[in-house]
């Protein structure tokens, strides 16, 4: 699992409570007034300390991929003005001399960081301070989380429900293929910081809720609607959907706990022996909770179980007997051999080798060949709707987000309602235009003969968007991608590569409109949208 850093506890840190004492001990801060998160939003804007800026003084693209300072990062971070102040706090989580502190900030600021219990006395005079929580901006938000995202590398054990940080690589993940279309009602479960829920309420849902099971998280979340000025959403504690129990959604979102556990030591954490068994219970809700024509989304890790069991077919299975109602996509972003992970992280010493004998067998007896990790998709039909459901599996290109799951769904829909035949007729008439990322590799044999010659061998066409695909193709492939420019359709590109010999002249339409319709839902060619009268 990605992490932010190790923020242990800082040396001589909270010392008037003991050597023992750490960042845990403190409130991590107090409710505040309407007026005091308007005057705190204010006063960070007004300090630079938004997303934009902050990434151009740290050189990065955006807040997920932010180094603390104990993390190795090279650049040093001087408190010599008001945003250098705001990042050394609540970034880096480093003390800092209040002097310095009230003599950099405006004394607005320093105030209403004060009337939040944002800061903390350290020292045995209390002359330096110190964060009691990260606080961040990202997607066009503020938000505090707890201040570290790998509890195991703490001195100082956090508490079991230490809420994870938003700024991660693998909550970005999952913030990018969340689907930002409007949505009446919007539910995040496991919602730690509410991220998810607070995203919505903010960009396009009308109302929104989070839930999480631990107080602590559920009061993270209500901070932070406060702090974002947000009166549409609502956090709730409970386990997973009984909170709303009686409400339904048309967007579900979920980051639940997934690492395999052998016992539960951190909520955000731990998903049971085989990591599923929160995802599972999402799932296995999905036929109360979400309404006809919805959408859940999911980054998580899960299982394949052998040829006969992959990670899609499972999920369907979790569906229960309404199964046929809902379509299916697991995008995988990485595989891992079961026993092989666990010994590379002990190797990483971000575990221990002795439990290692242990998860494999357990590995074994649950038929487990591979951990999964990526994102699960499942749309549910539309009211009246009439055809098969579908089930999908992708790999996650580098950049793949909602756009390109939407992209999918689109596609796959259509295939589904009108058949696979009658959808790559309707597409002849179309215009395609080749990736623009699209890349030719080509193999060559030697042979020799009266000398060295080289032979063509095969061809392959791979793509990174919409998802990450590699396909063997035959030798005229290239020609029609070269040719595919947008101002010939299909029928017209096959009369093309006959004239040129490229193609048998007795090719025919009803064979090359299949091939056409696979490059398309391989990514290779794009056309302006799916044929209308595809059904």
């Amino acid at each position: 699992m990605t992490t932010i850093s190790p923020a242990a506890a800082d040396e001589g840190a909270a010392a008037n409570a003991g050597p023992a004492a750490s960042v845990w001990r403190v409130e991590p801060f107090r409710d505040g007034t309407p007026e005091e998160f308007a005057r705190l939003r204010s006063a960070l804007e007004r300090a630079g300390y938004t997303e934009p800026a902050l990434c151009a003084r740290f050189g990065i693209a955006q807040m997920h991929e932010f180094l603390q300072a104990r993390e190795g990062r090279e650049e040093s971070l001087e408190p010599t003005d008001a945003q250098a102040v705001l990042a050394r706090l609540f970034l880096d989580a480093e003390p800092l001399e209040w002097r310095v502190v009230r003599a950099l900030l405006p004394a607005d600021a320093v105030a209403a960081i004060e009337a939040l219990g944002l800061l903390h006395d350290m020292g045995e005079r209390g002359e330096l301070c110190a964060a009691t929580v990260l606080l961040y901006p990202t997607d066009g938000l503020y938000i505090v989380s707890d201040r570290n995202a790998d509890p195991d590398a703490l001195a100082v054990p956090p508490p079991a429900d230490i809420v994870y940080p938003a700024i991660t690589r693998n909550t970005h993940r999952f913030m990018s293929t969340l689907p930002r279309t409007p949505c009446d009602s919007f539910l995040e479960l496991c919602s730690g910081t509410g991220v998810a829920a607070l995203a919505a309420a903010a960009g396009f849902a009308r109302r929104a809720w989070a839930v999480d099971i631990t107080g602590r998280a559920t009061r993270f979340a209500r901070f932070n609607a406060a702090l974002n000025g947000l009166a549409n959403v609502e956090a709730l504690e409970g386990d997973l959907f009984e909170p709303v129990r009686g409400l339904t959604f048309d967007r579900i979102a979920a980051h639940p706990p997934y690492m395999p556990a052998l016992r539960q030591e951190y909520v955000f954490r731990d998903g049971g022996e085989d990591g599923e068994q929160i995802t599972r219970r999402i799932i296995a809700g999905l036929p109360e909770y979400l309404r006809p024509g919805g959408l859940f989304v999911c980054s998580c890790m899960a299982t394949d179980r052998g040829p006969d069991a992959p990670l899609e077919a499972r999920v369907r299975e979790m569906l229960g007997a309404q199964q046929e109602e809902f379509d299916v996509v697991v995008a995988q972003a990485q595989t891992f051999d079961p026993t092989g992970y666990y010994v590379q992280l002990a190797v990483k010493g971000s575990g221990r080798f002795g439990p290692v004998e242990t998860r494999h067998q357990l590995f074994k007896r649950l038929g487990i060949t591979r951990l999964v990790f990526g994102t699960v998709m499942i749309q549910r039909h539309a009211a009246g709707a009439r055809r098969p459901a579908f089930t999908a599996r992708r790999q996650l290109g580098l950049e793949t987000a909602a756009p390109q799951f939407e992209w999918l769904l689109r596609w796959a829909t259509a295939e589904a309602a009108t058949g696979y035949e009658a959808l790559a007729n309707a597409l002849l008439d179309a215009r395609p235009r080749a990736n623009p990322g699209v890349e030719l590799r080509m193999t060559y044999r030697l042979e020799r003969g009266d000398g060295p010659a080289w032979t063509a061998g095969k061809n392959w066409v791979a793509v990174e968007l919409p998802f990450a695909v590699e396909a063997e193709c035959p030798f005229w492939v290239p020609a029609l991608l070269e040719r595919a420019d947008g101002s010939a359709t299909f029928r017209e590109l096959l009369e093309s590569l006959k004239r040129t010999g490229l193609v048998p002249e007795e090719a025919s339409e009803a064979e090359f409109g299949p091939m056409a319709l696979r490059f398309v839902m391989q990514g290779f060619l794009d056309v302006a949208e799916v044929p209308a009268h595809s059904g």
